[in-house]
């Protein structure tokens, strides 16, 4: 497919509308996560009958805060990326759907582990959440290295290798802890779906070493 031939002073324009659309996206699939939640109806009802039909949403709920966050971290790292393009390319626009795609399988996907959450035998609906995580991860990993690519010039700047290869750990991050928490659920299904609250934790403190090398890198290579 040949590059689309807009004017240059039309590239910001069309820049825009990928950010649009691609928040756009983002903000159907974030919503449709909570359409899943029905207000429990009790015939009649008593505190402790809503406590208790409440409390049976425990673990629903915790799988659409996770996901909440899930899709709200990537939607943060495609927001900071794309900060930096200032021209694009058909391939481009497609990396971008592919990604979407992903994201907005997650409403269903999210959807599919919370309707059985409650049934700790069954592997499946967090499998297929899982397979997804990481499908989602994946393209965003495509996505990034396509950018980054020098030989493409699409960023302002030019991006270190060692800031290249942080963000690659930076994306690996939760579809390995969600992987490894696939393994755990079969052992231990409690422990192993709270096995992604872990995910802050390790972005926030257990990156902190790559990062100073990465910069310390950068800094001895300018």
């Amino acid at each position: 497919m040949s590059e689309a031939g807009h004017s240059p002073n039309k590239l910001n324009f069309q820049l825009d509308r990928i950010s649009f659309f691609t928040d756009g996206v983002f903000a159907i699939a974030i919503t449709l996560m909570v359409i899943e939640f029905k207000v429990p109806v009790i015939d009649h009802a008593t505190d402790q009958a809503l406590w208790e039909s409440l409390k049976g949403m425990a673990w629903k709920m915790l799988g659409f805060s996770i996901s909440f966050c899930i899709v709200g971290y990537y939607w943060s790292v495609h927001h900071r990326i794309f900060g930096y393009v200032e021209r694009y390319t058909s391939r481009l626009l497609w990396l971008n759907l592919l990604f979407l795609f992903s994201v907005v399988l997650l409403p269903f996907t999210s959807g599919l582990l919370g309707e059985y959450a409650s049934e700790s035998q069954l592997h499946l609906p967090y499998a297929v959440y899982v397979i997804n995580i990481c499908l989602t991860a994946t393209m965003n990993a495509i996505l990034w290295f396509y950018l980054t690519n020098q030989h493409l010039d699409l960023f302002t700047h030019k991006i270190s290798k060692e800031r290249i290869l942080l963000g690659f750990y930076f994306t690996l991050v939760v579809p390995v802890i969600f992987l490894i928490s696939l393994g755990i659920v079969f052992i231990n299904p409690t422990i192993g779906r709270l096995m992604p609250l872990l995910i802050p934790w390790v972005l926030k403190y257990g990156m902190v070493g790559l990062r100073r090398r990465a910069v310390a890198n950068e800094i001895l290579t300018n």
